[in-house]
């Protein structure tokens, strides 16, 4: 190991420090401070330093400088210490993406950060004992160093990535199956990379692995906070209108179009307060997703604003008829109404209709399909 090497480390993790750093003050611009976006900047911070630590590692292993014994442990026992805490701020970050209910339990906050602790005082107790124990007279790590050095962040990167895919399969949805495995794919690629950095130590890949890992997630939760409602986790408004655009007439493909709105939805509210108006529309958008999950064709679902939601069907086999999709809709929404034992009458009116020819497009049958539902409505008495 060289000053080649020495340059190649030094520049990949000032890159990945550059790259973590942007993503950070990006984030700061439009943060919320909501708890997910927190444990995210706690995370990226921790990994801006660890790699800068591991830099410097790399610049006493060139052999490039004159290394002092007090410096080697310097380094390794803040490489050690970051190495934890960000696995613990990333397990953390995970709990906090996939609303785990021991998050907001502050007891349970202190007992997960134990190990982290415990793995801290061991390495500082075990140089206090015995200078040797981890790192040689001629300033090498020893065997043990890296068993201890991993045996925390394992923990953690095992756990998040457990509890991910419980989520998952617990989960009826697709879209948030999806999400599940997304996130719980993070700890995964921790370790992978984490591992190819122990075998093949002359590249930072560990550095470059997580870097990309996150700025990956950083657009996937970008793209998301673009395009997916924040209550409900269907398409948005804006998402539903670039959908729509791109939808013509085809003679060989059926397009119907669905406008769902909750009846007396501003009494739910009036009555029983906005919290509640926000379940009763989960609830409904629950219905929803389970409904088209059951489709054999194209589907797309949105919340159109407010208590309206848009469901677009493209393609569906002959015996899909709106009708049909009308009935499996109330259906479904009668048995959330009665496994959630509402105190309230929780029901929607629905209006559809189909794009009829070339002179037709997607957003006049969305206005026609809208007329039907207050049609609907109408004859409800709603």
């Amino acid at each position: 190991m060289g000053f080649d090497y020495f340059v190649f480390y030094t520049e990949a993790s000032l890159i990945c420090v550059i790259i973590l750093a942007t993503i950070l003050i990006t984030d700061r611009m439009y943060n919320t401070k909501q708890e997910k976006q927190v444990w995210f900047s706690r995370a990226i911070v921790a990994f801006m330093l660890y790699f800068i630590s591991d830099a410097c590692w790399a610049a006493m292993l060139s052999g490039q400088f004159t290394v002092k014994r007090s410096y080697v442990v310097l380094v390794n026992l803040s490489n050690y210490i970051l190495l934890s805490v960000m696995a613990c701020g990333m397990f953390m970050f995970i709990a906090a993406s996939e609303k785990m209910p021991f998050r907001k339990d502050a007891r349970k906050r202190r007992l997960i950060c134990i190990p982290v602790i415990i793995s801290i005082l061991v390495i500082v107790i075990a140089y206090i004992a015995d200078p040797l124990f981890w790192i040689s007279e001629q300033n090498e790590l020893n065997n043990l160093y890296y068993p201890l050095m991993f045996a925390v962040p394992s923990l953690y990167l095992w756990a998040g990535f457990i509890l991910s895919i419980k989520y998952a399969i617990r989960s009826e949805s697709r879209t948030d199956k999806r999400r599940f495995l997304v996130i719980g794919s993070i700890p995964v690629v921790v370790m992978a990379f984490g591992m190819v950095q122990v075998v093949a130590l002359n590249a930072p890949t560990f550095c470059f692995g997580c870097t990309v890992m996150w700025l990956f997630f950083y657009l996937e939760n970008m793209q998301t906070m673009i395009s997916v409602d924040d209550l409900t986790h269907l398409n948005n408004r804006g998402q539903i209108n670039r959908y729509l655009e791109q939808i013509h007439f085809n003679k060989d493909i059926r397009v119907i179009i669905m406008m769902i709105d909750i009846n007396k939805f501003k009494n739910i509210n009036d009555t029983y307060g906005h919290a509640e108006g926000d379940r009763a529309l989960v609830i409904v958008s629950e219905a929803l997703r389970q409904t088209c999950e059951q489709i054999k064709a194209s589907v797309f679902l949105g919340r159109y604003g407010g208590d309206e939601f848009t469901i677009v069907i493209k393609n569906p086999e002959e015996d899909i008829l709106p009708e049909h999709l009308v009935e499996a809709i109330h259906e479904i929404l009668s048995q959330k109404r009665a496994e959630n034992q509402l105190p309230y009458e929780l029901n929607v009116s629905i209006g559809y209709d189909v794009i009829r020819d070339s002179n037709d497009d997607a957003n006049e049958c969305l206005k026609r399909a809208d007329k039907n539902l207050y049609l609907d409505k109408q004859r409800k008495g709603e």
